[in-house]
């Protein structure tokens, strides 16, 4: 099945820029490798998470006081945005963008390669995997091979001749195409978000993707990992009774969900730094007492 049969199926109010990107995408998916379905499903969770199920070309501004702080506040981003400023800056996307992306927080303004006043709002998030910052349009158009034209006009990032390219490019530079054989969504996220950001709804996308792509049984990797195998065997320690062949699909998730939830964690089938401690903690034989 085609890119665009599923977009048709799965984003009916899909803008009509994206909507030609994909119709005459079939050679640019394919040259990306992007050739089997469960490579297509993951890419295509991640494009309909970032773009609101394919209706958002940039990323909207228009943020209450309270949306800013659980955003960019004060222990949660780098920007530490303090409750009066955020009363100030509600409502002012250019103003936000550039307090939280632009010069007006050094260290964020220096990793998106955001150099001049208003590029905090100029390079917002721009397109399918929503490009940010400077530096991205500029690598992500030499990857593309339109040279600096996404640096100039950041508004040919979502034109249809071009929409699909900086994805892909995104795409590629990450390996998710490996990732995607593997089943690591949590992996591919955490590339193209930066972190962990919307993941039980880019989760649900994928599910969705493969309900219409797939051949009606529950998606499965791919590709075999010996890390994820590791992590079966110890879920099974426990009385999952998973079947261990490398590949995270929704039982295994299911399952480190379930253990996070028991164990008093965010329960969200990630098996990051935190639920790996806890699970080694769990299957740690007690310690024997010393000899008198």
């Amino acid at each position: 099945m085609r890119a665009i049969d599923i977009v048709r199926r799965v984003a009916p109010k899909a803008r009509p820029e994206y909507l030609a990107a994909f119709e005459g995408g079939d050679a640019q998916l394919e040259a990306a490798g992007v050739t089997t379905p469960l490579r297509l499903a993951h890419l295509l969770a991640q494009v309909l998470h970032e773009t609101g199920r394919l209706t958002i070309t940039r990323e909207s501004g228009a943020y209450h006081a309270p949306q800013i702080l659980a955003v960019f506040g004060q222990g949660i981003h780098s920007a530490a945005v303090r409750p009066t400023e955020a009363a100030k800056l509600a409502g002012d996307g250019p103003s936000l963008f550039e307090r939280v992306y632009g010069l007006g927080n050094p260290s964020m303004a220096k990793a998106l390669g955001n150099t001049q006043p208003g590029d905090g709002w100029t390079f917002r998030g721009n397109g399918l995997l929503q490009t940010t910052g400077r530096g991205q349009h500029r690598e992500m158009g030499q990857r593309s091979g339109v040279g600096d034209l996404f640096e100039r006009d950041p508004s040919q990032v979502t034109a249809p001749e071009h929409a699909l390219k900086p994805a892909l490019a995104e795409w590629t530079r990450g390996k998710c195409n490996t990732l995607a054989d593997k089943g690591d969504i949590r992996q591919i996220t955490r590339i193209i978000n930066g972190g962990y950001n919307g993941y039980s709804d880019r989760v649900a996308w994928l599910n969705k993707v493969w309900a219409v792509l797939g051949t009606g049984e529950v998606w499965q990797a791919g590709a075999a990992d010996d890390a994820i195998a590791d992590l079966q065997e110890s879920l099974n320690t426990l009385g999952y009774g998973l079947k261990v062949d490398g590949r995270q699909g929704p039982a295994t998730t299911a399952a480190i969900r379930d253990f996070q939830s028991r164990n008093n964690l965010t329960a969200d089938g990630i098996a990051g730094p935190v639920t790996l401690a806890a699970l080694a903690a769990r299957l740690a034989p007690a310690k024997s007492p010393k000899a008198a």
